[in-house]
């Protein structure tokens, strides 16, 4: 079953974009190989909907973050050999000799380039497979390795190293010259002969490459590894000291939400940081739910279907819409997918900021209650209309209030964002407003 998430989701998260600043994609993608790049961006597209297959992910990476194991090859090393193997010859041994004698000639009398650049790139690929002997034995000797669900992607390169076509080049002398008869063999050997069980051996050293790129940022940032259950009657989140990746230094909170207390109503000033906090929410549960480390101290989760979210909702003006109609059209998609019986985590930052008061007051209310009778799914709904978040305390019992204070140093107001219990009564707009001295400055030139 494919994870539920849209392209206003990914986008209010900030999730994908390898060119993005602050993306969640950029900040993971340290991998060494494009193909390893590709790879990454496979993974952020696909999170899993089952505990097993995440927690056998995750454990992956930590072993990876935990024993400090490496990719050994840089990018250029790599790229040598892909272009070496990416230029398979003739099946025929002949015609392949006959190619390798022509380019041989044009060395010779044209000084071309080609013979030359296919030496290195076999002198490459040559020890390419003798450093990734004496890595993956290093690897395979670690006790930590062999309990690892890795062990399964290293048992695969000791069984195409291992394999007695291979055996040759294990053997040859880097500082022994190759004859060109010699040569024009291993040349056909390795870009023909060998190349299905050489590509093979790319894509699992492809794996490692995002394994030791993912971990290592994990390992750099702090970051740990969730824990998945399968899912029950009702879902449920556990959040320790979660903070946003993208914040160096970032204040961290604990959240819980779900089973009985399904609904988590924030409360707080505009610069308060709830917007901040519900999207660290998001990125965490979405980096769980692909065995990712998470920015948080620790993390317990059921698995869910899916992730909505409802943060930077923009106006439509090819279909004529105001920003509060786009608001309602979010809004009734996401209620139609809470409504399907899937278990999804979803989140409303400011309900319904594009029209008045009164009827943004109304609209969050009834909208909220009836979101706190579906179990499957989690709830994070932020408002800065306080009276809201009274009367849904008042009335309803399946949900949980708190929000984020703000201090007053004298007249300017501090943030702390660290979360307390209840909901916030603070209105410091005009307090603000007064410290910029706009109407000062509006007497000024009038």
């Amino acid at each position: 079953m494919k994870f539920e998430i849209d392209s206003q989701t990914l986008e209010d998260l900030n999730i994908l974009g390898k060119y993005k600043t602050n993306s969640i994609f950029s900040l993971f993608n340290k991998t060494v190989t494009r193909r390893g790049e590709l790879l990454l961006e496979r993974f952020f597209l696909n999170p899993y909907t089952d505990a097993s297959l995440i927690n056998e992910q995750s454990s992956k990476f930590s072993l990876f973050q935990t024993h400090n194991l490496t990719f050994p090859f840089s990018g250029e090393e790599m790229s040598r050999v892909e272009h070496y193997l990416e230029s398979s010859d003739h099946k025929n041994i002949l015609i392949s000799f006959l190619h390798s004698s022509k380019r041989k000639l044009l060395q010779l009398i044209a000084r071309d380039k080609e013979y030359g650049i296919l030496e290195e790139g076999f002198s490459a690929t040559v020890d390419f497979l003798k450093r990734i002997q004496v890595h993956i034995t290093d690897m395979g000797n670690n006790p930590a390795v062999k309990s690892n669900p890795y062990y399964e992607s290293v048992k695969k390169i000791f069984s195409i190293l291992e394999n007695r076509r291979l055996a040759w080049i294990f053997s040859l002398d880097k500082d022994e010259p190759i004859t060109f008869l010699r040569f024009a063999l291993y040349d056909h050997k390795v870009r023909y002969t060998l190349s299905d069980s050489l590509n093979k051996l790319l894509e699992l050293m492809y794996e490692m490459d995002v394994m030791a790129a993912v971990s290592g940022v994990g390992k750099e940032r702090g970051f740990h590894y969730a824990a998945a259950c399968e899912s029950g009657p009702a879902s449920y989140i556990e959040l320790k000291g979660v903070g946003h990746p993208a914040i160096s230094n970032a204040v961290t909170n604990d959240l819980a939400i779900g089973n009985k207390l399904n609904v988590f109503f924030l409360t707080g000033a505009n610069m308060a940081g709830k917007s901040t906090l519900m999207k660290s929410f998001g990125v965490s549960v979405y980096l769980a739910h692909m065995g990712f480390p998470v920015p948080a101290r620790s993390m317990n989760f059921t698995v869910l279907q899916g992730l909505y979210t409802s943060i930077n909702v923009p106006d439509d003006l090819s279909m004529g819409y105001s920003h509060f109609y786009a608001e309602v059209v979010r809004v009734k998609k996401i209620a139609t997918a809470a409504a399907s019986g899937k278990k999804f985590a979803i989140i409303f930052d400011e309900l319904f900021k594009g029209t008045n008061v009164k009827d943004a007051y109304d609209a969050t209310v009834t909208i909220t209650d009836s979101f706190s009778k579906i179990k499957e799914c989690i709830f994070i709904i932020s408002t800065h209309i306080m009276e809201a978040g009274v009367t849904l305390r008042d009335s309803n019992n399946h949900m949980q209030f708190q929000y984020l204070p703000t201090v007053l140093d004298g007249n300017v107001p501090r943030y702390t964002y660290t979360l307390q219990q209840g909901i916030s009564d603070e209105r410091h707009g005009m307090r603000i407003v007064n410290n910029e001295k706009i109407i000062e400055i509006i007497k000024e030139n009038t």
